[in-house]
């Protein structure tokens, strides 16, 4: 209770003091100018009325809005259920007092028939003005409320809103523990959100600065709205003001963030600066950034690169951090000026000296040391003004001050290490992607600051502390005039002290013979805030004003105004008089009343001064061409980037170094590394670790007193990382050495003494390999080309093929071995080449030629899958591992091919044999097979068998051969059958018929290929030795991978697929399935075409229909036959229906047709699709047709098409589908009421649908991060199955589409080329944008129309995440004492009676009520209205839904004319 008075409490003094603050938006009564009428009238009290959301006129106690019943002369203006979107409610001001429906030129009139309608033209009684005032309803305003966390993304509250049959039209804590509202009227979607207070009880605070922030990651608000969101709660927008404060808040928001509104905005004059006037003296861009395009005038911060800053347009929506730290500072006193002698001038304490002498920033800074001070520190703008207005300073003058980075780059510091708390940057600066620019001046007309190299010469100001007692030889000040005056220029200056109105305050300056202060220029403006921005008084006339006319601004000394500096909101449409602010915001102007009292400045004409022109600057020395000079040291470098062919190993280098009379490159401090220039190319250095024992040592033999090397580095991985990288696109990051393998190739760095010639350079290194003609490598018959352009998985497979090969293979250790030798001495600059494995995302993967994964070396802890989107492999030229990665990194690649080139030859077609099959042998694609199930056998056993009656354990090297095969496992539909294919000498899976490896079926259980991790991985390579008899090389270890003995079986398994392959332990017993040559002897018999009759399959009984027909038809004929069309639940009929259509060479009818079935595929027969067997880019979005292929993939096609017909009869019924879908979203404890806890406030909130809750999350981030961050919310990337549910998503997704063009969903693509859903929902509804996507991998969702399109994996975007609702835990059974089973009897009977009873009493009551025709009357609300409104006649508005048609309000079914008496 305490703690919700305390919120109550914060919010009510917020709202209070917001309304202090902003414009007026109190309730107000509106009245005609001629006659006195009220507008809105009850009980002879005059109603007020407001402005609220989406320009209407809420008469507050009703929670009603005016409208009207058309856009005519003459329409009635009534009372109606408030709705947002209807234009019948919205309302502007015309000329001060009229009132008019929004964008017609239709009037609001109280006519003498005490009625308000619409009128054309305009008169006496068209003009409405507030109650006591001679204002019109514009000069009161609507606040618009942003909403802090709930579900609403940051909307505008809405008022009035409904909720659980009850009306609010302000903040309320009804239901809840908060002020919260909704953000539509009739709460029909559960959106919400809490009103803002100024509590920070969910905000995080700094530990050690005391900051708070607020994190609203999942609003969609522009930049001012954030802004606007932020300053309702006594904040502002994030700004950041150093390194400590950035670390911060990337800790807070984590690596899986969005991209957020920041502080930052672009100023035409001083740059980017905070919005809440903090100093820009700390700077994260992201590279690249800020970009200077236009409208690219706010920054976010990027979690794709941790949080550093990105200049963007103002107008997206994004979320955004909002900033506290105490209440604002008030101005601190100025100090006694003091004493200075010449040349110096006192100010505040200080004395100044501006020193037009060129010298550098270290020796400016000496040479104010000298003097007893230090360079300028300017600690507000009050400083900065004096410097520019009072020293004598000139617009052309470029001046030292004591602000630098030289400490920490991008942290701008006072030399004197006073806090850093104003900065007046000069546009562009400081510069963005430059340490060389690290001290700062002052130049220009408004003496803004630039940072320049300190190198340069400039002149500088000298700061420091003034005298108590004067000296006798200090500067006069103010000559020519008065006393009490100061002196700027050519003019003199007075504060009035005493309060005075505008027109006061100017008779009092005539008086003096002056008048009220006019500014020409920012050093005019910068010498007043000198004069009063120390000040207590808050404002300071100046001579301003457009009291004659709204639309001009004059001075009262001359109409021509030369030079404004308002502040934020202003002129804004105010008529007044102007003042100059003091404080933190000294220096802008505001529009007051012209009868406020307060002080003032008067000025005249005084005489003015004469200044000194800026000397030129001198450039410094360059090196000599060809070698560069090395700082101070007597030595020269030379970077060798060399072509690919010509880069050398670490000693190679070195000799290539020493050859021409140098050495490897050795560093000895940071100033000789950040002189080497930036590439992004790793370089060999010449430090190595020869002796482990020793450690690094420069191959010239000079100590090691620097080190740059990168974080964990060196680390010696593998123990075979011995010689030292240079990353040169590091040098000027924290480290950018890195220890590697001596043998990887590189470009190199010498060193040579200055004045000493090189030799001429060494031979080339002659290759210890041989090539092509056309530049592969061969090796045991086949050949390789290691493409080392960097490039996608994708790009480089396209490059092989183009090159009549595929992405590499790996089959064997020897072959593994070999490609690791070649590229571990070939390293280019990925260090990693693409190979031909791909990854799914169920965890299985497979060589991209389809052939099976026989041999396997991932690294450790690999494949690991990271993030959902690692689904290609590299083989990494450290040891030649592998290691899974995402597919559109690039890196370089290895291609394979054949020995022979391909030769455009023609094959001669083959002729099939002749013959027929035993009995109980079944032929297909002119081979005998037959299936044994019992008795079972080992793989050995089972294949004796098979040779005793003439053949051998099958092969299968068809598609067509594997589906005969499967449908026949249905006579024994629980038994798996030995095939002929087996890796029994541990290489790779042939068949044991000597038959190609032509076609594969692999299922998704086959994990177990020989993969090996033995001791040997973690040695050199050359500590082995190779031979064997039959692939020429010897392992240590083939004697174990040799034992490993594993054959494959044909699997009736429906988790991995009916028909897959899998490998077992040959010692197992299975049945088995025989394959032998026709035989001559017996006649020559067809292949199998199927019957013309049913065929039962378990419960189905299927049909094949040879004549071709279109859909409808074929559904005709289908029924006209006692069946239906197809409906494929089971993988039996899938397969079986496949065969049919390869026996018919003909695709095939079955029974999906959206068309029919609301826009999604469902079987006509009533089923729901439990399996799909899609083929590429299906289904098509705009074919309603379903057919199964000859290849057993459906396709989808126009329903007038001709095809064959597949029929079914079942005895199987399908399932009602349910309308009720109880349970409620997850993270909802009030289950009931809908209303999360304060604890879900800043967190995510689903919305339900029916049997789902859905989340949408506006975080931008790859689709692998999406789907994992959907498992941690506690569901997947959404799923969409129909067009009802498609359209929910899409009318969510609505609000985001200013800031989101799209969003993840959950389609991924597979290795084949496949759509799936992530969650494994079956493919039943697509809604494809044109047609189904083939180059991408991932699905989006379109914003703008719900369309689905492919996306890469690379791109970051928002995503949908889906789960099932949680389904309400029962209440558990009360224990109660043991009755005995009888009494108990007798218990229920009696309730059972008691409750029939009951009933028959009410039923019989009911009925004898109807009967008599009486019907329950509910009294009528008595009213009396005498004005303008009648509450007990409202009418129903067009188009819009009364939600007030309540039994309990039964007289408030008819809107309220209007009406005056």
């Amino acid at each position: 209770m305490l703690m919700m008075r305390i919120t109550c409490t914060a919010f009510v003094l917020l709202i209070q003091t917001l309304q202090c603050l902003a414009s007026d938006d109190s309730p107000f009564k509106l009245t005609n100018r001629a006659t006195g009428f009220c507008l809105v009238k009850t009980n002879n009290d005059c109603n007020e009325i407001r402005w609220t959301t989406s320009d209407r006129l809420l008469v507050q106690h009703k929670n009603k809005c005016l409208g009207v019943q058309g856009k005519s002369v003459g329409s009635e203006i009534n009372l109606y259920d408030c709705d947002e979107k209807s234009e019948l409610q919205k309302w502007e001001c015309k000329n001060g007092t009229l009132l008019a429906l929004k964008g017609q030129e239709l009037y609001m009139e109280l006519t003498a028939d005490n009625t308000a309608v619409l009128s054309k033209t305009t008169g006496p009684n068209n003009h409405l003005t507030i109650s006591g005032t001679s204002s019109g309803a514009c000069t009161r305003t609507y606040r618009e409320i942003y909403t802090i966390g709930g579900n609403a993304a940051g909307m505008l509250c809405m008022f009035p809103f409904m909720y659980q049959d009850r009306w609010f039209s302000n903040c309320t804590m009804f239901d809840f523990s908060e002020f919260w509202c909704a953000v539509e009227t009739k709460y029909e979607n559960e959106r919400w959100g809490l009103c803002p207070t100024s509590s920070r009880q969910s905000w995080h605070t700094h530990p050690t600065t005391g900051a708070q922030y607020q994190l609203n990651t999942q609003a969609a608000l522009t930049w001012a709205q954030a802004e606007t969101s932020c300053k309702e709660q006594g904040a502002s927008l994030l700004s950041i003001n150093d390194p400590n404060e950035q670390a911060y808040i990337t800790v807070l928001l984590g690596s899986e963030g969005t991209k957020l509104w920041s502080g930052l905005i672009l100023d035409q004059e001083h740059g980017w600066k905070w919005s809440n006037g903090k100093p820009y003296r700390y700077m994260k861009w992201d590279s690249g950034h800020p970009i200077a395009n236009p409208g690219h005038n706010c920054a976010i911060l990027d979690p794709a690169v941790q949080y550093s800053w990105q200049s963007s347009p103002c107008t997206k929506t994004l979320g955004y951090i909002c900033y506290s730290k105490g209440a604002e500072e008030t101005p601190t006193p100025a100090a006694e000026t003091g004493f200075c002698s010449r040349p110096w001038i006192p100010y505040n304490g200080h004395c100044f000296h501006l020193n037009r002498t060129q010298k550098t920033w270290p020796d400016a800074q000496r040479a104010c040391r000298m003097e007893g001070g230090d360079l300028v520190s300017i600690r507000n703008v009050e400083d900065q003004s004096f410097v520019i207005s009072q020293l004598g300073y000139a617009s052309i003058d470029e001046l030292w001050i004591g602000l630098n980075d030289r400490k920490t780059e991008g942290l701008f510091d006072w030399i004197d290490h006073s806090t850093v708390s104003f900065t007046s940057w000069d546009f562009g600066k400081p510069a963005v992607g430059t340490d060389l620019k690290d001290c700062v001046l002052m130049s220009g007309q408004n003496g803004n600051w630039a940072d320049r190299a300190c190198e340069e010469r400039h002149g500088f100001i000298c700061m420091k502390m003034s005298a108590s007692t004067p000296t006798g030889d200090e500067v006069e000040q103010d000559v020519g005039c008065k006393t009490g005056w100061r002196r700027h220029g050519s003019y003199c200056y007075f504060l009035g002290m005493e309060a005075k109105t505008f027109d006061d305050a100017k008779e009092d300056c005539k008086s003096s013979n002056s008048y009220l202060a006019d500014v020409s220029s920012g050093v005019d403006n910068a010498f007043l805030v000198s004069l009063v921005g120390m000040r207590p008084e808050k404002n300071f006339w100046i001579g301003l004003s457009n009291q004659r006319n709204i639309d001009q601004f004059v001075w009262t000394n001359t109409d021509m105004v030369r030079f404004t500096h308002w502040n934020a909101e202003m002129p804004g449409h105010r008529q007044g008089c102007v003042a100059m602010k003091t404080g933190i915001f000294a220096g802008l102007w505001d529009v007051l009343p012209c009868t406020n009292t307060e002080k003032y400045i008067c000025k005249l004409l005084a005489e003015g001064a004469v200044l000194t022109p800026a000397p030129p600057t001198i450039h410094p020395p360059k090196c000599a061409d060809g070698w560069n000079q090395l700082g101070s040291r007597k030595d020269c470098y030379k970077l060798y980037k060399e072509t690919y062919s010509n880069k050398r190993t670490w000693y190679e280098a070195r000799d290539y170094c020493k050859a021409i009379g140098g050495d490897l490159l050795s560093i000895h401090n940071r100033a000789e590394l950040e002189m080497l220039p930036d590439r992004y190319e790793s370089v060999w250095i010449g430090l190595s670790a020869p002796d482990p024992v020793t450690g690094y040592v420069w191959s010239d033999g000079s100590p090691v007193q620097f080190q740059h090397w990168e974080e964990d580095e060196p680390n010696n991985k593998n123990n075979v990382e011995s010689c030292a990288e240079l990353k040169l696109s590091k040098v000027r990051r924290s480290g950018s050495w890195n220890d590697v393998h001596c043998e990887t190739y590189h470009g190199w760095l010498c060193q040579i003494r200055a004045g000493v010639t090189p030799n001429p350079p060494p031979d080339p290194v002659t290759p210890d390999y041989n090539t092509t003609s056309d530049g592969w490598t061969e090796w045991n018959g086949d050949q390789y080309y290691f493409n080392r352009m960097s490039m996608a998985m994708e790009d480089a497979r396209a490059y092989c093929k183009q090159n009549h090969g595929d992405l590499v293979t790996i089959n064997s250790e020897a072959e593994s071995v070999f490609l690791w030798k070649h590229v571990s001495k070939n390293r280019g600059s990925s260090g990693s080449y693409w190979i031909g494995l791909i990854v799914d995302l169920d965890g299985t993967y497979a060589w991209m030629d389809g052939s099976p994964v026989v041999f396997q070396r991932w690294d450790e802890k690999q494949p690991d899958f990271l993030n959902n989107d690692e689904n290609c492999a590299v083989m990494t030229t450290s040891m030649g591992f592998w290691h899974d990665y995402n597919c559109g990194l690039e890196h370089q690649s290895i291609c394979k091919r054949s020995g022979s080139p391909p030769v455009n030859a023609t094959v001669a077609p083959t002729v099939p044999p002749k013959g027929g099959c035993p009995q109980n042998w079944k032929k297909i694609n002119s081979k005998c097979y037959s299936i044994t199930t019992s008795p079972e056998a080992t793989w050995e056993g089972a294949r004796t068998q098979c040779k005793t009656m003439g053949g051998n354990l099958a092969s299968i090297l068809s598609r067509h051969v594997q589906v005969f095969l499967s449908i026949e496992m249905a006579k024994a539909p629980t038994t798996n059958l030995w095939i002929g294919l087996h890796n029994k000498r541990g290489y790779t899976f042939r068949w044991t018929d000597g038959r190609p490896m032509r076609y594969t079926n692999w299922g998704n259980d086959n994990h177990r290929a020989v993969i090996y991790d033995g001791p040997w991985r973690h040695h050199h390579m050359h500590r082995m030795s190779f031979y064997h008899d039959d692939l020429d090389y010897y392992h240590p270890m083939m004697h174990s991978i040799s034992e490993v003995k594993e054959c494959a079986v044909m699997i009736s398994d429906p988790r991995i697929g009916i028909g897959k392959w899998i490998s077992k332990s040959c010692n197992d017993t299975n049945g088995y399935i025989c394959l032998r040559n026709l035989d001559t002897s017996l006649p020559d018999s067809p292949e199998p075409t199927g019957t013309s009759g049913y065929v039962q399959i378990f419960n189905d009984s299927i049909k094949a229909v040879t004549q071709q027909m279109t859909w409808d038809a074929a559904l005709k004929h289908c029924q006209s036959d006692g069946a239906n069309l197809a409906s494929v639940r089971n993988e039996w009929s899938q397969i079986y229906i496949e065969l049919m259509a390869m026996h018919l060479n003909s695709s095939v009818w079955i029974g999906l047709n959206k068309e029919r079935t609301n826009g999604y595929f469902r079987y006509v027969d009533g089923w729901r699709m439990t399996l799909s067997n899609w083929g590429r880019r299906e289904p098509n979005t705009y074919q309603d047709c379903v057919y199964v292929d000859m290849d057993g993939k459906w396709r989808t096609a126009g329903c007038s098409q001709n095809m064959s017909t597949i029929c079914m009869k079942s005895t199987e019924v399908p399932p009602t589908d349910s309308t009720d879908f109880p349970g409620f979203c997850p993270d909802d404890p009030h289950k009931h009421t809908h209303m999360p806890s304060r604890y879900f406030t800043q967190r995510n909130t689903w919305l339900p649908f029916r049997a789902y809750c859905y989340l949408f999350l506006t975080e931008k981030i790859e689709w692998p991060d999406a789907s994992a961050s959907c498992v941690r919310h506690g569901g997947n990337l959404v799923s969409i199955e129909d067009p009802s549910e498609q359209e929910f998503i899409l009318s969510n997704l609505k609000i985001y589409q200013d800031s989101h063009t799209s969003f993840w969903i959950g389609l991924y693509k597979t290795h084949q080329g496949l759509w799936r859903w992530l969650d494994k929902t079956v493919m039943d509804y697509s809604n494809w944008d044109r047609s189904v996507p083939d180059e991408d991998n991932y699905g989006t969702i379109k914003v703008s129309d719900g369309r689905w399109r492919g996306g890469r994996q690379w791109h970051d975007r928002g995503y949908i995440c889906k789960t099932p609702k949680v389904t309400p835990p029962v209440p558990p059974t009360t224990a109660s004492r043991k009755e005995d089973p009888q009494t108990r009897g007798h218990i229920i009977l009696a309730v059972v009676l008691v409750i029939t009873a009951i009933a028959m009493g009410i039923f019989v009551i009911g009925f004898l009520f109807k009967k008599s025709g009486h019907r329950l009357t509910i009294p009528e609300k008595l009213t009396t209205f005498d004005n303008p409104l009648f509450f007990n006649n409202e009418r129903s508005q067009p188009d819009l839904v009364d939600t007030n048609k309540l039994v309990a309000n039964a007289e408030e079914e008819h809107p309220e004319p209007i009406v005056t008496v």
